[in-house]
């Protein structure tokens, strides 16, 4: 994705969203207050369920265009939400761009299938690219602690400080991830938390 000379929008956020009407209102006002700048915009979502394609709607409205990174092969990934695939494939199309990202180097075919451990590492490579891409990082957090690889809470903190990774994964894997998606130019980076209230 060719991202010279554009503002990259990005999001990390829960698949449950309590009030997702409340979330998309939320994008939207401080997506109209960032447009000001002036600049031309791109968004980046993975479209899973939740806040990415809440995000994805959002952008939609405003008239940003939008690629999405996939973690998987396509086929392999729409098997984490089969419930929900005519959304995913009517979001897929208005997309500018689909791309699915590498295997992580270490990784076999096997070890990226559903209920394994190595997928995790697949969702976390999604994340890490998001937040190596993005000028503006919008995240829709419950504020608790990280649950899993590649979680929003984790993602959310290492668009923050890269080196938190460094407690979760080697240094081989520490030096993969820190090069996905990496910038060649520094540019001044935002985060804009979206409080997400979980049903009691």
């Amino acid at each position: 994705m060719s991202v010279e000379g554009k503002s990259v929008w990005g999001i990390t956020g829960h698949r449950r969203i309590p009030h997702p009407d409340n979330l998309f209102q939320t994008i939207l006002r401080q997506g109209e207050i960032l447009l000001n700048s002036g600049k031309p915009i791109c968004g980046l979502t993975p479209l899973a369920e939740g806040a990415d394609r809440i995000f994805a709607r959002a952008l939609i409205q405003l008239g940003i265009p939008y690629s999405v990174p996939l973690p998987l092969e396509q086929k392999n990934y729409e098997r984490d939400f089969p419930d929900t695939l005519g959304e995913f494939h009517t979001l897929l199309e208005k997309a500018q761009t689909v791309f699915i990202l590498p295997r992580c180097p270490w990784l076999t075919e096997s070890e990226v299938q559903p209920d394994t451990a190595g997928r995790n590492f697949q969702y976390l490579s999604v994340g890490v690219y998001i937040a190596n891409q993005s000028d503006v990082l919008f995240s829709a957090w419950n504020g608790n602690p990280a649950q899993g690889m590649g979680g929003t809470a984790q993602i959310t903190q290492l668009f923050q400080d890269f080196t938190v990774l460094k407690a979760s994964v080697n240094e081989t894997q520490y030096r993969y991830f820190q090069a996905l998606g990496k910038r060649k130019t520094a540019t001044k980076r935002k985060l804009i938390p979206l409080d997400v209230v979980q049903d009691k």
